[in-house]
């Protein structure tokens, strides 16, 4: 049973409990017995640590891919978890960046690939979970990653501004995993339930289609570019840069999650406030809205 799972159970307790409370106040033995076990429950509420991650995510479906609680097409699977599995890794990549300034360097990078661990039902879904690491740092990393993601889903289908805004803080690489996810999910008149570590959440088969629909819409240009400037800065509790050309403009971004933590540190030593040549991809992204956002991507700093 996942914390969140654990959570709600209790949650339900108390609510069940509390009503028993009400009707039975009035009785000596019976009221003292129940408020003895609101605050047994209570308690235990308190007691679940938000700090001890499983790295685990439950994604449930329905609708064509599913046979009730019988099975799901593997074909579906196949096409689904490939780019959630992309979206994590690209997301634990970036946290990873962010906690390099509060705990070190890191020795290695952070052990990404999702395991298939079980074959939960209520409709029918999968448990994807991370097994080939110990490391405590790696399990909370790739928790916050798979949160995140599912966070970025639910966020696709509320509507057009917060899908906007919750783009404005995802690497561009993940906006066509995310349409190819959820492309599979409304082809199969599916909807979703995730759970992970306290997080859960449940999106419905027409939210499913406005979220794809709206991923849809949306297109993402890139470009290389490549320019004389001055390095500003390269931040690596947020994983992100600030440059300023020639010209005197300045531009901010995203580092490429592919440059290791040792490579951006003698960026920073060779190059923090000198003139040198940046590789940049810029990102166009336009929304349904018409509204359009440019952003920019270091790849590579050289003299």
């Amino acid at each position: 049973m996942s914390l969140y799972q654990k959570i709600e159970n209790i949650k339900a307790q108390i609510i069940d409990t509390e009503r028993l409370l009400e009707m039975v106040v009035d009785h000596p033995i019976m009221a003292e017995s129940l408020k003895e076990k609101l605050n047994e429950l209570e308690s235990e509420l308190k007691s679940l640590s938000s700090e001890s991650y499983e790295a685990k995510v439950r994604l449930l479906f329905s609708g064509d891919a599913v046979v009730g609680s019988m099975g799901i097409k593997s074909t579906f699977l196949g096409k689904t978890l490939k780019p959630f599995q992309e979206m994590v890794r690209t997301q634990a990549a970036l946290i990873r960046f962010g906690k390099v300034g509060k705990r070190g360097a890191p020795k290695k990078g952070i052990a990404s690939d999702l395991y298939l661990t079980a074959l939960p039902i209520g409709s029918f879904g999968v448990e994807l979970s991370q097994i080939e690491s110990e490391d405590l740092f790696d399990a909370q990393d790739m928790t916050e990653a798979m949160k995140n993601v599912a966070k970025l889903i639910q966020d696709t289908s509320i509507d057009d501004n917060t899908f906007e805004k919750a783009i404005e803080n995802t690497p561009k690489r993940n906006l066509s995993h995310l349409k190819n996810f959820l492309e599979e999910l409304y082809d199969e008149n599916s909807m979703l339930k995730i759970e992970c570590h306290d997080l859960g959440l449940e999106i419905k088969e027409p939210k499913v289609a406005e979220a794809y629909q709206r991923v849809t819409k949306t297109s993402d240009e890139s470009e290389d570019v490549f320019l004389t400037g001055i390095l500003r800065g390269i931040l690596l509790d947020s994983g992100k840069f600030e440059i300023q050309t020639i010209s005197g403009k300045k531009r901010s971004g995203f580092i490429n999650p592919d440059l290791d933590e040792e490579t951006l540190i003698e960026y920073d030593r060779k190059f923090l406030n000198e003139t040198c040549e940046l590789h940049l991809q810029k990102h166009r992204t336009k929304f349904v809205t018409g509204k359009e956002k440019i952003n920019y991507e270091l790849l590579e700093i050289f003299e």
